[in-house]
């Protein structure tokens, strides 16, 4: 079974050009699947129904996913049923038995304008009392690393992956390496264009081993890693009482572009989405604000 994955994974890395991460991600997953059915003495022509919910049951007992994560893990599983069934591995597409665990209507937590300009405004101070040269370039890099996530929407795994050549200022684009490989072009705001040029202007002082990723660090290809940006940002938007990651401050950025009353078509090409439902949520984010301040602001609310 085990060499079934790893042509899929094979499939992936090739013929779909993800990423080792993602790959690495799917092997997790479907290792999951292929460990339960062998403790169960089964092969994958046996796989039915009541096989993958008792599936479900296990892994949600023993790994306490959300919703969320055992939604994309039993994806895993079915892109991996799919890909043998349609090449001829397995006679039975199994991964149609699965039934998806439902997701609570939470809507993605964002900051308001006031929020994001105290954050910048911290940001901007946190320099100036760095007075240690090395402390002060990092804190340069960092303030760089928020405001390209802020005001581009990039994903964090795309700012890791960003490299000198694909930030072009005389065009004032970025070249981003999506999900799948897919490439797409997202415009450099003013204000982002001169905090990256600052930061090239301290780029060597940061100690690190020769690279070409545009943002150093000290991870082990040079750059600065997923965690240690997630870690900065949860650092700096802790200062205005509200602790957002990446992927936050991603909701923030559409959600703004949404509310100054951009086309979602234009937001979910910047984004990057496959499909614009995944961008229809902000519109229902920025309805319930819209919803949170007539009840707060109106008379006879």
């Amino acid at each position: 079974m085990y060499e079934l994955l790893d042509s899929f994974l094979e499939y992936l890395r090739l013929n779909r050009s993800y990423s080792e991460l993602t790959i690495e991600s799917y092997s997790r997953d479907i290792g999951y699947f292929l460990e339960f059915i062998e403790s169960k003495g089964i092969s994958l022509e046996e796989v039915n129904p009541k096989v993958m919910r008792e599936f479900s049951l296990y892994i949600n007992s023993t790994r306490k996913l959300k919703p969320s994560s055992l939604r994309r893990l039993l994806s895993s599983v079915r892109s991996f049923s799919r890909f043998l069934y349609k090449n001829g591995l397995v006679s039975k597409n199994f991964g149609k038995y699965i039934v998806y665990p439902k997701l609570p209507s939470e809507l993605p937590k964002f900051l308001d304008e006031d929020e994001v300009l105290s954050l910048l405004s911290n940001l901007e101070d946190s320099v100036y009392k760095s007075f240690e040269v090395e402390r002060r370039v990092k804190a340069i890099r960092d303030i760089a690393v928020v405001f390209c996530l802020y005001l581009t929407g990039l994903r964090v795994s795309e700012v890791t992956n960003l490299t000198l050549s694909d930030v072009n200022f005389t065009s004032d684009v970025i070249i981003v390496k999506g999900k799948g490989g897919k490439r797409r072009l997202v415009p450099m705001h003013p204000v982002l264009k001169e905090k990256l040029k600052l930061y090239l202007s301290i780029r060597d002082e940061i100690k690190v081993k020769k690279t070409e990723l545009f943002f150093v660090g000290n991870s082990r290809n040079g750059g600065l890693s997923i965690r240690q940006i997630r870690n900065l940002v949860y650092k700096y938007t802790s200062l205005v009482g509200e602790k957002l990651g990446p992927h936050g401050l991603r909701h923030t950025f559409a959600t703004h572009l949404l509310n100054d009353g951009n086309d979602i078509r234009v937001i979910q090409e910047i984004l990057g989405h496959s499909s614009i439902a995944t961008t229809q949520r902000y519109v229902h984010t920025s309805l319930k604000r819209l919803k949170e301040v007539y009840t707060n602001a109106h008379p006879h609310a």
